[in-house]
């Protein structure tokens, strides 16, 4: 047997050694067994972080890291409990979460936990209860600063402000609060989706809410929803049950309040303002792409009603409706130059507007668009 190797050169003749029937089979067999033993160990090593453990259990997360980042964070989480006074009913007591977000003794939480409260009573993980005072508030956002002395907090790391405009589908949430008074319960899931709308108390879609499936029950409002970090990436703000009178179509669905929504506020809401988010006076809803091949509509938000008196009625803006067949009536198709396909296109561009700013709309009307001028208004109680 002759072997050629790089050009230009010859090797020596090769003896060729025979070896025994089973010698061969034996070192394939070896072989083989060291693979499957290499791949179990790599799959072990590879699999750990996505929850295999080394005794074949699997497990839905890493418990070690839950149990540290709860040890980490559950100090900072308060249960807020609030006395209203009924009058002839007498005082009743309710109660929500909320989360230290400094070392001064500021404290988070939703606007519906600490609206109409005469007292508020903020209780630690150590079992102190500490009287709270309100500082500002926006309902329209359903966000509101508490306050207590700070020494209270001495010693309490406060929970970091991350940045929601980074949460992504499939992260992990981690939701700590009071519900049903049951104090500082951990609840565990994940991101299900972000840049939500649903609307707050007072009918006004609040922009870019985090969709969670970590249980959220009554108490729970005001508490952070966390990240594999630890760090608040929201304000654990509602809760949608569309059908509780049928329990196999009972489920329920957790919004929060996103973290950079909270920390645009948080220099108004620390001294004290009740923020109060501009309003045109207009309901509405989306052309939908159906709708647009139907009537030939552009994409925008159709008017179905134009409240009086409102900016929208002062500048001469008309809900939409059918006259003898033919359409008669107003699509917001920009603001600003800014195209808006939604209310909550509309409501997150006038989040960067004042109550008194003026705006520019474009607005679809007789087959033909028009530029429309008015002065936004505070949005009413």
């Amino acid at each position: 047997m002759e072997f050629r190797g790089y050009k230009g050169y010859e090797s020596a003749p090769l003896v060729e050694i025979r070896k025994p029937p089973n010698a061969t089979r034996t070192v394939l067999w070896s072989m083989l067994a060291m693979g499957i033993a290499t791949g179990f160990a790599l799959g072990l090593i590879f699999a750990s972080p996505l929850g295999w453990t080394g005794n074949g259990v699997s497990t839905l997360y890493d418990q070690d890291q839950l149990t540290a980042l709860f040890d980490g964070a559950a100090p900072a989480v308060v249960e807020i409990n609030v006395r209203r006074d009924r009058s002839s009913r007498g005082a009743a007591v309710e109660s929500g979460s909320g989360f230290l977000i400094d070392r001064e003794g500021h404290i988070v939480t939703n606007q519906h936990v600490v609206d109409g409260a005469d007292d508020l009573y903020v209780r630690f993980s150590d079992g102190r209860e500490v009287l709270a005072r309100s500082l500002g508030a926006s309902a329209a956002d359903d966000l509101a600063v508490l306050k207590v002395d700070a020494a209270e907090v001495a010693g309490i790391e406060p929970l970091v402000l991350a940045d929601s405009s980074e949460v992504r589908p499939g992260e992990l949430a981690v939701a700590i609060g009071s519900p049903f008074r049951q104090f500082n319960s951990i609840t565990v899931g994940i991101v299900s989706g972000t840049g939500r709308g649903p609307t707050s108390i007072l009918r006004r879609p609040i922009p870019d809410m985090i969709q969670t499936d970590a249980a959220l029950n009554p108490g729970n409002s005001g508490g952070p929803l966390l990240n594999a970090d630890g760090d608040a990436i929201g304000v654990a703000s509602s809760v949608r049950t569309p059908d509780l009178g049928n329990p196999l179509a009972d489920f329920r669905i957790g919004f929060a309040v996103p973290s950079n929504t909270l920390r645009d506020l948080l220099p108004q809401l620390m001294t004290g303002e009740d923020v109060r988010r501009p309003w045109i006076g207009i309901a509405g809803g989306d052309v939908t792409k159906e709708l647009s091949d139907e009537r030939g509509l552009p994409r925008g938000i159709l008017l179905t009603q134009v409240v009086e008196p409102s900016p929208a009625s002062k500048a001469g803006l008309d809900a939409f409706r059918t006259i003898s067949a033919q359409d008669r009536g107003d699509v917001i198709t920009a603001i600003d130059g800014t195209p808006v396909e939604s209310m909550e296109d509309m409501v997150s561009y006038l989040n960067s507007k004042s109550p008194g700013d003026q705006i520019e709309l474009s607005i679809f009307r007789d087959r033909k668009t028009i530029e429309v001028s008015l002065i936004l208004d505070p949005w009413p109680d």
